[in-house]
Order: C-alpha cells, then sequence, then structure tokens
C-alpha cells in the first residue's frame, strides 16, 4: 500500500525475555518495507541487544518510573517528538508503553484490544486489534501487523554480534568446561514461582557428565543467581562450571555455543531461541504454548498448571515447578540429544 507508514515507533519497555520475542516484529517490518526507520522505546537492559539488531534503527532509554516524574516525563516528550513518527506498534499495550505513543503525536497507535491490553491502552491507541489469547506471544504480536497490510513469514531473531564477541565465547567456553559445545543451564527466572530448585540443577548436571560424558556450564546474571549457581557447581561434585559474569551480548555468543539449553520460562530461553539453540524449558505457573521455546526444535517440560491471574501466578510459591522430578528433565535431556545424535548421521 502506497500510505504505508515510515518512520515507526515500538514501544516494548520491558522485561528482557519480552523485549526478545518482540524481534521478529522488527525484522518483518523491514522485510515488507525496507525503507522503513524503526526507533524502539526500551527501558531494560534489552537496549544491548536492540543495539545489535540491524532492524532497530534507534533505541531510545525510557526510565523505568518516568510517568511519576514530570521532569522525565517532559523530557520524554521532546525526545519522542524530534522526529514525526507515522505510526507506533504497542505490543505490550499497557499505559506505561501506550503513553508514548499518546506523546508522540503520532497519527497512527496500534495496541491490542482487551485482554491482551491493559489498563488506559487500549483508549490511548488508535487502533485495538482483537488478538486470541491462545496464540503464542510472538504470534499475537503479529497481528499488530494486520492495519499495516503485512503479513509475517517465518519469525526472524536478528542479532549481529560482532566477531570479536563471538570469538571471546568461543574461548571462554572451552577454556571453562573443555568442549566448546556443553549443555547449558540458567537457573533463574524472574518470578520465585518460575524457579526450579536449584539442588535438581545440580543432580542433573551431575547426571549429564556421568550418563552421557557431557559437561555443563552455568550461566547466570546478579548475586541471587550466582549464589544458586554456586549451589549447583556443589551440588553436581563440581561437575558444573560457573561461567564469568556477562553482558547480554556477550551471554547470546555463549548461548550460541550450547548443545541445549536448560531453563524455566525466563529471558536467557528467549535469548537461546533467538540464537538458534535448541532448548528444554521448565513450566508451572506459565504456558509454553504461550510464551515458551517457539517452535517445534524446543522440549518443554510441564507437570502442573497454575491458572490464576497474572498477579495471583507471580506471587505464588513454586509448587508448580517442584512438580517436575528431575527424572522428568533426564528424559526430556535425553530425548533431544538422541535427535541431536540421529541428525548428526
Amino acid at each position: 500500500m502506497s500510505d504505508k507508514p515510515y518512520n515507526l515507533l515500538i514501544t516494548r519497555l520491558s522485561a528482557i525475555g519480552d523485549c526478545i520475542a518482540t524481534l521478529p516484529m522488527a525484522a518483518a517490518i523491514k522485510a515488507a518495507m525496507p525503507n522503513a526507520r524503526i526507533t524502539w522505546a526500551v527501558s531494560c537492559a534489552a537496549r544491548q541487544l536492540l543495539e545489535i539488531c540491524p532492524d532497530v534503527d534507534r533505541v531510545i532509554s525510557v526510565p523505568k518510573r518516568y510517568l511519576r516524574t514530570p521532569s522525565d516525563l517532559m523530557a520524554m516528550r521532546r525526545q519522542l517528538r524530534e522526529q514525526p513518527l507515522d505510526c507506533v506498534l504497542d505490543p505490550q499495550s499497557l499505559t506505561k508503553s501506550a503513553a508514548l505513543g499518546w506523546m508522540s503525536n503520532a497519527p497512527l497507535r496500534i495496541g491490542f484490544a482487551k485482554p491482551r491490553g491493559r489498563e488506559l491502552a487500549p483508549w490511548m491507541n488508535t487502533v485495538s486489534v482483537d488478538s486470541d489469547p491462545e496464540l503464542h506471544v510472538i504470534d499475537a504480536q503479529a497481528e499488530l501487523l494486520r492495519p499495516l497490510d503485512i503479513v509475517p513469514g517465518k519469525p526472524q531473531f536478528n542479532l549481529n554480534i560482532p566477531d570479536d564477541v563471538s570469538q571471546w565465547a568461543q574461548q571462554h567456553v572451552m577454556e571453562s568446561v573443555g568442549d566448546p559445545n556443553p549443555v547449558i543451564m540458567n537457573p533463574g527466572a524472574g518470578w520465585d514461582s518460575k524457579m526450579w530448585p536449584a539442588e535438581r540443577f545440580g543432580q542433573v548436571a551431575a547426571w549429564l557428565r556421568n550418563e552421557h560424558k557431557i559437561p555443563t556450564l552455568i550461566v547466570w546474571a546478579g548475586q541471587r543467581e550466582r549464589e544458586l549457581a554456586e549451589q549447583i557447581r556443589q551440588v553436581s561434585g563440581d561437575t558444573a562450571v560457573l561461567a564469568a559474569d556477562t553482558s547480554l551480548v556477550q551471554l547470546a555468543a555463549v548461548l550460541k555455543q550450547a548443545k541445549l539449553f536448560l531453563s524455566s520460562d525466563t529471558g536467557p530461553m528467549h535469548l537461546a531461541v533467538a540464537v538458534g539453540t535448541r532448548c528444554v524449558t521448565l513450566h508451572g505457573p506459565t504456558r509454553p504454548e504461550l510464551s515458551g521455546p517457539y517452535g517445534p526444535e524446543h522440549l518443554s517440560i510441564q507437570k502442573a498448571r497454575f491458572d490464576g491471574t497474572s498477579r495471583q501466578r507471580r506471587s505464588a510459591d513454586n509448587w508448580s515447578m517442584r512438580a517436575i522430578e528431575v527424572v522428568d528433565v533426564c528424559a526430556g535431556l535425553t530425548q533431544m540429544l538422541s535427535r541431536s545424535s540421529r541428525a548428526a548421521a
């Protein structure tokens, strides 16, 4: 269509995993409109990844509580109006994301209708798109492109990892575990209810070494995850090794080296998917068909499901994750490793 917008703003502020899951939207826009200029507003560490995404032309950092601080609010308004915007795409569809589009003065602001669109977002956006609540988040976000007559193909996660970072990751993995392609695991999660017990990760790492002669590398971020990683190492009998503290770009390069990646529903899982690493993921308070690793090459394990509201699921304990036993995870890893063996043959 001749009147397709040229200057577009994506308002996906957080979280890291959700920002990664939105990368295919930017790729689909660029594939359909190669001359489009995409600006992305973000308020989390995902900025590091957006800066190496060739589909994103400009990144705007948004203070997390900008709506509560008049000076931040006015600064964001000025920044958003530095260049005229034709369209805003609001996959987050919360007040804090929709308000950016509203302040930008863009004539076309596309977000979700309820229930995906929440708070004031459906009223602040000019077009509200109905979306099947049973769609995976990546497929749901693709529906926001319908008003632009864009029909996305297979989701693409375009990240240009610098060569020096890739070389560092290859060397670091080899020096850490003596294998260029270990199993990599991450014990963290944004919600306590999504945490699988660290001691079980350690038992899985010991099993991988004893049964398959495969080493394990543990990636982590922050003091809490480092403590969990140390616990995993101890339980594994030192068969699991802690990776270095990494940036998100370094983490992407490290994950690309993995034979398999094991974690709960968390940001590093989406990053592993983005760099083409196969995942075994553990789910309790979230549904893998909605927010798990995208594509049939991955394996998700869920033994109990908690179907409360988002707030209830976030604040619950991890009983639904504890329903997953070590034997369940070992069976899943065996299945995925056998796929690798057949593919190699």
